[in-house]
């Protein structure tokens, strides 16, 4: 028995090119592009259909937006750390020597536990060090207000700003004109990446 196509209207058919797909919802026509995929387990390849737009007779209106799975977004704090990081002044780091890094990030944390620095590096437990992390957070804090004037509470307005981690890209969330208006003050940007 042979597979008859759908017949769909004629304004519907003129965009049915090769590689995609039409399907109706309802009175209306979406456009898909379909490709495949091997699936492990199934005999021949599985179709992926990916939405293009609404098909209407004066053409497809195609969409900006994406789907993206709810299972693949991670939210970290990125504003306040960010700033610390940057802010951080050379003469803290010095005495540290090559362990201003891990200290430096192990005083973010505590501050700000979903910390962005954690992502792609694993934050290591002040047990390893012999460093006095209370005086180490003070003097960090002095410096940084030597530096630039900004008291650490202030820095601490900015742990609403969050990278959003999508499959494969990142995105910034929404930032107040108080945060931008300290983010310039202090001279750091954000960027995605």
């Amino acid at each position: 028995m042979q597979k008859l196509d759908k017949v769909y209207p004629e304004w519907v058919q003129k965009f049915r090119t090769k590689g995609t797909t039409v399907k109706k919802k309802g009175d209306a026509y979406y456009l898909y592009k379909r490709t495949s995929k091997r699936v492990p387990g199934k005999k021949y390849p599985q179709p992926v259909d990916r939405y293009l737009g609404k098909i209407t007779p004066d053409g497809v209106i195609k969409s900006d937006m994406r789907k993206v799975s709810v299972s693949s977004i991670e939210v970290k704090e990125y504003g306040f750390s960010k700033a610390v990081w940057d802010l951080c002044p050379e003469d803290w780091k010095k005495p540290l020597g090559d362990d201003w890094e891990d200290v430096l990030r192990i005083l973010i944390k505590k501050d700000s536990p979903n910390t962005f620095l954690g992502k792609e590096y694993v934050i290591k437990d002040e047990d390893e060090f012999r460093y006095q992390f209370a005086a180490q957070k003070s003097s960090l804090i002095r410096r940084i207000f030597k530096a630039t004037g900004i008291e650490w509470e202030e820095l601490t307005s900015l742990n609403t700003i969050y990278k959003v981690y999508l499959e494969k890209e990142a995105v910034i969330s929404r930032i107040t004109s108080e945060q931008k208006a300290l983010l310039e003050r202090a001279g750091i940007e954000l960027e995605v990446g």
